[in-house]
């Protein structure tokens, strides 16, 4: 027998057995080694659930990048979907890995980060001397500029990020570690060009800097004055954004102490980018002021492209244009959005804070039930919403979709990386663990039509596909800053303004959190707001005391003017 089987040149079935196993073995070894290294969990099994470690979207971003380094084509939906190393064990993708090390090939597009790459032949001969590098503007860089030129408004998607250091001010070490982080992100040195080229632009200069103001203080009184001061004449000043100057840093230095403003427009950063800028920004000061290496990793060329890519793929879909429509076509929640053709100016505001205790129970109900914390706060978003209204099925609204690709180190680029897209709740669960799964299943479903330009639905509903956003933010770079003893910081802040004329943000910054809700009262009033942010509170506490029983009905609250 043994020589029939290699007469036919066959392996002895036994032996290929035992080959699989062996291969699964290392290819589970290497999922559980990568999961532990992102996760900064040691003890983790087979059957352990991404989301029941503490995982979310960038994360996982991560764990995708390591795993192909080490020769596992991994995907966002075995990360998001299969969530277990067994179950991903499972996954065509991950059955189809080698196992032998090697990093895996075909993931993104060969050579799409190449300068000019992604523009038409003949645009390439337009660019002006000093460019190093034009792509298309992105769907939304192009709709948050065209809004911003309609209303005239400049305080819309104007985004600033603040802190104190505690310790003494050093201008130079400053002044060359902002200069370093400018050469290193290109979104630093980008402007637009909507009418230069055959398409909306942004292009990359090779040499431009922040604009940095220094000021000075006696005292922490003096200090709070000019700070005050400077953030309300910027935001009162149109920004060029034809000229690389979108981004601007102020300092007001005290005796002992200084604070720090980053000014951007939101057409080139995210939240999540601006947080980065704000961490890197640190580290390169605090290694220029002590003479050392900021040990910051290498960045990659291909993340821009590599959405670029994705966002026209997506927008020649008919699969996400048809899952899109479904999730939009429902009826209004709030107003008839139509007769409302101004952009809303979404300058009020009501906030409330999410102390460490609760915040930790979001963080048990998520990993109890193997979801992110985004969607037990979207589950309380969505149950607090349909109690404001009234309205017990078909609630639609905006979520923020994170649109970065799967291109390595894309969790480290720095750009405008979202989308805020429609998710449809046709009915309510009663019970919290239900909501909850919803809204997870929700976002993985819309996952692989992410990039889909918004704007098509508008044009292909006529109308704007919600009238309520969401948006949940838990900006862990945040905790490198631990690292940084010599320049310690404290008070951070952060102030923004989008297009939305009802938004809510659920943000989580350390141990603790903040729930800020924005809107246009010429659409809402604000007793009307204080309403829904009451509920919410009660939605939230009633998550976390019964995650897992019917929940509570909550006495219908009045969104009437």
């Amino acid at each position: 027998m043994e020589e029939l089987r290699k007469e036919r040149g066959g392996t002895p079935p036994l032996v290929a057995r035992e080959s699989a196993a062996a291969g699964r073995d290392e290819v589970a070894d290497i999922l559980l080694g990568v999961l532990r290294e992102n996760l900064s969990v040691q003890e983790i099994g087979l059957d352990d659930k991404f989301y029941a470690l503490g995982g979310d979207s960038l994360i996982a971003l991560r764990v995708i990048n390591d795993a192909r380094a080490r020769g596992i084509p991994l995907t966002l939906r075995d990360v998001m979907v299969h969530q277990s190393v067994r179950a991903m064990l499972s996954s065509p993708s991950v059955a189809a890995a080698p196992a032998d090390g090697n990093p895996s090939e075909g993931h993104g597009p060969a050579g799409s980060a190449a300068p000019f790459s992604l523009l038409a032949p003949e645009d390439r001969t337009r660019i002006p001397e000093g460019v190093q590098d034009a792509l298309p503007a992105s769907a939304l860089q192009t709709g948050m500029l065209y809004l911003c030129e309609t209303s005239q408004d400049p305080l819309l998607y104007h985004s600033m990020d603040g802190w104190e250091v505690a310790a003494p001010f050093d201008e130079s070490s400053f002044r060359t570690a902002l200069d370093a982080l400018a050469r290193r992100h290109p979104a630093l040195r980008t402007a637009f060009d909507f009418g230069g080229l055959s398409v909306p632009a942004q292009l990359v200069w090779a040499d431009a800097r922040p604009g940095l103001s220094i000021e000075r203080a006696a005292d922490a009184d003096g200090g709070a004055a000019l700070l005050r001061a400077w953030c309300d004449q910027q935001l009162a000043a149109p920004i060029d954004w034809r000229s690389p100057s979108l981004v601007r840093c102020h300092v007001v230095a005290l005796p002992g102490s200084f604070h720090t403003v980053l000014a951007v427009h939101h057409a080139i950063l995210d939240g999540w980018s601006l947080s980065r800028m704000a961490v890197e920004l640190m580290t390169l000061y605090a290694a220029a002021r002590d003479g050392a290496d900021a040990g910051l990793p290498a960045l990659s060329p291909d993340v821009q492209h590599d959405f670029l890519s994705a966002e026209r793929a997506a927008a020649d879909s008919p699969a996400a244009a048809a899952h899109w429509f479904r999730q939009a076509d429902a009826p209004a929640l709030l107003f008839d959005a139509a007769k409302h053709r101004k952009t809303p100016d979404a300058d009020g505001r009501v906030e409330f804070a999410l102390d460490a205790a609760l915040v930790r129970s979001l963080s048990g109900v998520a990993r109890m039930l193997g979801v992110p914390v985004k969607s037990v706060a979207l589950a309380a978003h969505v149950r607090a919403l349909g109690t404001w209204v009234r309205r017990d099925h078909d609630i639609v609204t905006g979520l923020v979709f994170n649109t970065r690709p799967p291109s390595a180190g894309s969790d480290l680029a720095t750009g405008l990386f979202l989308n805020t897209l429609p998710v449809r709740f046709a009915t309510v669960d009663d019970t919290w663990a239900g909501l909850i799964r919803a809204a997870a299943d929700a976002e993985s479903e819309g996952a692989p039509h992410q990039a889909y330009p918004q704007a098509q639905i508008v044009e292909r509903l006529g109308r704007p596909p919600f009238d309520v956003t969401f948006n949940f933010m838990h900006f862990h770079a945040y905790r490198e800053l631990d690292r940084l003893a010599s320049v310690p910081t404290r008070g951070w802040w952060r102030r923004g303004k989008p297009s939305f004329p009802f938004h809510v943000n659920v943000e989580i910054s350390g141990a603790e959190g903040q729930v800020r809700i924005g809107f246009d009262p010429a659409f809402l009033a604000r007793t009307s707001v204080e309403a829904y942010a009451g509920t919410l509170r009660r939605a939230l506490a009633s998550l976390v005391a019964n995650p897992v029983s019917p929940a509570a009905p909550s006495t219908p609250e009045n969104r009437g003017k």
